[in-house]
């Protein structure tokens, strides 16, 4: 019994007819295509006959006619071409977005131009819409901080603008010590309101001016837990609330709370920790006058690595010492 006879490209045709990319074939020497599979017209809303002979920059989008005539001299310069967003435009007049695909190969002889074409349209809406919730949102967090860092005003005169000094030191540090700018914003939100935690304190002991006893320091102390409490749930990119946390914690664990120590610190709080107390020592208190910016860096140095983290007190040392830093008039 005889076997019918096969086409050895029926395979290939196939795969080119139900393609769920659009695919085009251009002739090389003209650019004019002359083969296109269902996927194409469907996308472009073109019969074959409409597309055929037509070039690549007629169905473009007429704006950037530029691209596609890039897309078409690369090709025949490079023998490959790839466009992640190129806009074409369909026979209703839409503009569509796609991705581009081209190479160029050969048959017989005869050069032809392969163009992979996929509509992404609805993915960068996506996208555009994403990154308009991303911007409303970070706006909204922005708000939440500034709003949480007034807070503490009515209580007493010394602990919002100590946060703001507090905040543009932990930045210098941080930017000296050439962090990825993420970590640095980070480390900004959370001295920006480091001490939010003192709402629960009662305002006769923030404004005490006499020497703060054993229960009042203890008192005092609870605040970095209130801190933490009030902002743990809020879902922020970086970890303000632990930062908050562990802003009083020293490395030899003399710190506080829990007596963390060491790595158990997280780098943004060490760097905290080194602006929050030569800031502190620096300015007044109402029961104690400032100590003085030379006492602060002393304080600093002398717990170098021991209390303090190396790199944030040799970064701090240097901004003083060497780029004539000063703190910021709130």
């Amino acid at each position: 019994m005889l076997q019918p006879k096969t086409d050895p490209d029926l395979p290939y045709r196939r795969l080119f007819e139900t393609a769920y990319d659009g695919i085009l074939i251009l002739d090389y020497e003209s650019g004019s295509i002359c083969e296109t599979n269902p996927s194409i017209e469907k996308m472009l809303g073109y019969a074959k006959e409409e597309l055929n002979s037509l070039q690549l920059w007629q169905i473009g989008n007429h704006i950037d006619q530029s691209k596609s005539v890039l897309a078409i001299a690369t090709l025949k310069k490079d023998g490959t071409f790839r466009h992640s967003h190129l806009p074409l435009r369909t026979k209703a007049g839409k503009t569509i977005t796609v991705e581009f695909n081209g190479n160029v190969y050969g048959i017989n002889g005869k050069r032809f131009i392969q163009c992979h074409i996929r509509d992404i349209t609805d993915r960068k809406s996506e996208e555009i819409e994403l990154i308009q919730f991303s911007q409303s949102y970070i706006a909204t967090m922005y708000e939440a901080i500034n709003a949480l860092s007034k807070v503490i005003v009515a209580r007493d005169d010394f602990t919002h603008p100590h946060q703001l000094r507090v905040a543009h030191l932990s930045v210098a540090i941080a930017t000296e010590m050439n962090l990825d700018h993420k970590m640095v914003e980070g480390i900004r939100l959370a001295a920006l309101i480091h001490d939010i935690g003192k709402v629960s304190i009662p305002s006769d002991i923030l404004n005490k001016t006499t020497a703060l006893s054993k229960e009042d320091i203890e008192l005092l102390r609870g605040h970095v837990q209130t801190g933490y409490d009030i902002v743990k749930n809020i879902k922020f990119q970086w970890p303000i609330a632990q930062t908050i946390y562990q802003h009083h914690c020293r490395l030899d664990g003399t710190g506080y709370p829990n007596r963390l120590k060491g790595k158990e610190i997280i780098p943004e709080a060490r760097i905290l920790c080194v602006a929050d107390v030569v800031e502190a020592m620096s300015h007044s208190r109402p029961y104690r006058p400032a100590l003085g910016i030379d006492t602060a860096l002393q304080e600093i140095e002398s717990g170098r690595n021991i209390r303090y983290d190396a790199d944030a007190v040799d970064a701090c040392l240097k901004l003083f010492r060497q780029n004539g830093y000063v703190f910021i008039s709130p």
